[in-house]
């Protein structure tokens, strides 16, 4: 009975774990994708809202940049459990997603500059065959969000000192959704269960920044991110299972986004080259466990309500990116990108829900400015994960070996007013 409780509870863990970092999309922007996200110290477009709200203090007139990028991740699992002939692999079926986003900045004064971002910080989704061996764990899992950002930044310029920008914005978390379904393989036949929710109300948090400029050639930036405390609920359902479960049940739980910050380092060496480094550290120890609250009694669980320890680790990011302009083509623009990405899920609590790890990226990007005002960009970004192999892990998960990868292209524009 333990087994099954755990098994029933990863249904509803695996939202909260899917908001680490393999689902965390950090590609709010194309143009940034090509430098890797390096972008808080810099950020010359509107989509410094995400990156650096400070930012907008520099922005002059109107500043609009939009575009989407497809997410293509891979994923396999070789079994090291005795429930399937050791050494079989499984390949994570292949899927596509569109992720957008969109930006605008208006210059109020000559200082001060306000716009408002839309974007997605995390989404993605699984889906394994039905009859694989770790079914009991996991079939299909998809999260979407979607957050609005209204965002302000001030420049105060000629301090003797340089340029200082500060800027602020409200986090609104305005859309989520969960669909997550695994087997119930404690049964014969198998049972399954299900859960469809969706974020029960607006959520709201906040960011804030500064960058300063000590010269033309040298800016510092800082960027805070506060935890944002979302409460999902959905319908559950049970089928194929014993006594002691309804044919369907509501459930809910509070999952708390972690609180970040960025710091970063630009500097232009040599005419036309701009580098970054960002430092990019996320409070994933806040994530310690989760408590599920049916709204009715469940008698095979015991009760309405199940907390399960998640005991993540705090993490961190490093991302260097580089811009060049001075090319023989005029207008052009190339970027390129290397990062590495610290995973906070403990081994033992790794599933195929989120078969993540620490990872490498590596991106290239290009813009070039078809008129005066209008500027088309692309951008690539591949990212490696470490083979993780798990053993001993926690009630409901299978022992094994992830290998995964993903490729990101991405499309937009920027247009300057």
């Amino acid at each position: 009975m333990r087994k099954l409780i755990a098994t029933i509870c990863l249904v509803f863990l695996c939202a909260g774990s899917a908001f680490a970092s393999g689902f965390s999309i950090y590609e709010a922007s194309v143009r940034a994708n090509g430098v890797l996200g390096a972008f808080s110290a810099y950020a010359d477009d509107a989509s410094t809202i995400f990156y650096n709200p400070a930012g907008l203090g520099g922005l002059e007139g109107i500043n609009i940049t939009g575009g989407a990028t497809i997410i293509a991740p891979r994923s396999s699992f070789r079994n090291l459990s005795p429930l399937a002939p050791v050494g079989q692999e499984t390949k994570m079926e292949k899927q596509e997603f569109l992720v957008p986003n969109f930006y605008g900045s208006y210059q109020i004064t000559n200082n001060l500059t306000a716009g408002i971002g839309v974007y997605a910080p995390f989404g993605l989704g699984t889906k394994w065959p039905e009859n694989w061996v770790g079914r009991g764990s996991s079939i299909e899992t998809s999260i979407e969000t979607l957050f609005v950002t209204p965002s302000v930044g001030y420049e105060f310029s000629d301090t003797g000192i340089g340029n200082i920008r500060v800027g602020a914005g409200l986090r609104i978390a305005a859309h989520g959704k969960v669909k997550l379904s695994r087997a119930v393989t404690n049964f014969s036949p198998e049972g399954t269960f299900a859960l469809d929710g969706d974020l029960k109300e607006p959520a709201f948090g906040f960011n804030a920044g500064v960058q300063y400029e000590p010269t033309d050639k040298v800016t510092f930036g800082f960027t805070y991110r506060s935890e944002v405390t979302t409460e999902f609920e959905g319908d559950a359902t049970f089928q194929n299972l014993s006594v002691g479960f309804p044919s369907s049940a509501q459930g809910g739980a509070e999952i708390t986004l972690p609180a970040s910050y960025v710091v970063a380092l630009n500097v232009e060496p040599i005419e036309g080259l701009r580098t970054e480094l960002d430092y990019v550290w996320w409070g994933w120890s806040s994530y310690d466990e989760l408590a599920i609250e049916f709204d009715q009694p469940i008698p095979a669980l015991g009760g309405s309500t199940i907390v399960n320890e998640r005991n993540y680790n705090d993490s961190w990011q490093l991302r260097f990116g580089a811009e060049y302009t001075e090319l023989p083509v005029e207008g052009l623009t190339v970027r390129g990108g290397i990062a590495y990405d610290e995973n906070p899920i403990r081994d033992r609590y790794v599933d195929p829900t989120l078969p993540d790890s620490d990872r490498w990226l590596f991106s290239g990007g290009l813009s070039y400015q078809v008129t005066d005002y209008l500027a088309v960009d692309a951008s690539y970004i591949f990212i490696r994960a470490k083979q993780r192999k798990v053993t001993n892990t926690h009630e409901g998960g299978i022992d094994g070996v992830y290998t995964t990868y993903a490729n990101l292209p991405g499309l937009g524009f920027t247009l300057n007013l």
